[in-house]
């Protein structure tokens, strides 16, 4: 079976090191970042989703190969799919098994393939994600397709929040058997 992650996140900027290099960050506490998956199985289609995303990237917007690195986690007890009997199977021991996984994970370790390596405020910028990506305990090396896009702090941006926004969004296909999750069979 074949599982469709797509996360989709507005991370915050925080003060960085320098002018150039800047860390963005965002918690689980309000709410507004999310991670959606969809779980095309034969006989049933799920989507769910989960507000209890945080993050933290630090890359340098002057060219976003350079040491890019980050962490996307998602926390498994927040997954929703719109049936509570569902949600508390997807979290028992025989799936995700969030007693003992809480979270799956992307850790970012590169990018590379950017439509511009130079984040320009308000461009959509196309990159390919290096990371390693963990489930259930199993962490598996992935190049994830995504955009980025900056958004230098204006009137319209501060009404959403303070400081300067990276929005950045992908989506991707996983095998759950790859992770050590195994469908019963019917």
């Amino acid at each position: 079976m074949k599982t469709t992650i797509k996360f989709a996140a507005i991370i915050l900027f925080l003060l960085g090191t320098n002018i150039f290099a800047q860390t963005f960050s965002v918690d689980s506490k309000d709410g507004r970042n999310q991670a959606s998956f969809i779980s095309d199985a034969p006989l049933e289609k799920t989507v769910g989703l989960s507000a209890g995303l945080d993050a933290t990237v630090m890359l340098n917007v002057n060219d976003i190969t350079q040491k890019p690195m980050g962490k996307v986690k998602v926390s498994v007890n927040n997954i929703k799919t719109g049936i509570d009997l569902r949600d508390e199977h997807l979290r028992g021991e025989m799936w995700l098994n969030a007693a003992k996984y809480p979270y799956i994970e992307f850790q970012l370790t590169g990018i590379k393939n950017a439509s511009s390596k130079k984040l320009n405020d308000g461009q959509k910028v196309t990159v390919t994600l290096l990371g390693k990506f963990s489930v259930h305990g199993v962490t598996k090396d992935v190049e994830v397709p995504a955009t980025l896009t900056y958004l230098k702090e204006s009137e319209k941006t501060k009404s959403k929040s303070p400081g300067n926004l990276l929005v950045a969004n992908t989506e991707f296909t996983i095998r759950l058997a790859d992770y050590g999750i195994i469908i019963p069979s019917m």
